[in-house]
């Protein structure tokens, strides 16, 4: 972080295997739920806001559960991240952004989630929850309104945040509250052929199987 920039206020966490404790006493639904992932969440002031106020936002960094046959777990996590924002930004009026890697592709129930704030109800996902551990559709909602950086600005997401020999896709994102925030330029990723120069990632050009995503925003106002 940028200390001459940004001043850190406050930091929280949450640790959705003890949400998920709350959520339900059923072992077989809590042995599906507990994958021992996180989110972290940091609220920062600008000390060279243009207009000399002190603005403040919170940033949120999130790793979902991994497995392609978890889709019903990944969708939990990402809804229980969103309540757990909600509280903290609304009632401030506090700008968000969440960068994360939600192991999740754009066609997805969890990128629904994000982007239209709901999920449709005919969505194949509830078909494909065995332990019906997800809410009604109804109530897979929430009220952050926010929109992806990449898509905003370019119009799509990048090609590939994820590049191994087993997959290419897209898996990671940066959202933020279209009230508060615009996206004023992105970094897209490198073209494939540069990133398959050595077959997958990690290589010797890049240190993770995950391609950095990087945002340029600005305030709404």
């Amino acid at each position: 972080m940028r200390s001459e920039r940004f001043q850190i206020v406050s930091k929280y966490g949450i640790e959705f295997d003890d949400f998920a404790r709350q959520y339900t006493v059923k072992r077989r639904v809590l042995r599906r739920l507990v994958k021992g992932n996180v989110g972290l969440f940091v609220v920062l002031e600008d000390l060279q806001s243009p207009s000399g106020r002190k603005r403040q936002f919170v940033v949120a960094n999130v790793h979902t559960y991994w497995n392609p046959d978890f889709a019903d777990v990944k969708l939990w996590q990402t809804w229980v991240l969103c309540q757990e924002l909600e509280k903290l930004v609304l009632s401030r009026g506090l700008p968000l952004v969440i960068c994360g890697d939600f192991n999740s592709t754009p066609d997805s129930p969890v990128y629904d989630l994000l982007a239209t704030s709901r999920v449709q109800s005919d969505d194949s996902i509830f078909q494909k929850d065995p332990e019906r551990l997800l809410p009604a559709p109804s109530a897979l909602t929430h009220a952050l309104g926010l929109r992806s950086a990449y898509a905003t600005v370019l119009g799509r997401e990048p090609a590939a945040t994820n590049f191994t020999d087993k997959f290419v896709g897209v898996l990671d994102y940066i959202w933020y509250s279209k009230v508060h925030l615009t996206p004023v330029a992105v970094l897209d990723v490198d073209e494939q052929a540069v990133l398959k120069k050595y077959t997958a990632l990690p290589s010797p050009l890049f240190a993770s199987d995950h391609i950095s995503l990087t945002c340029f925003l600005d305030w709404v106002v």
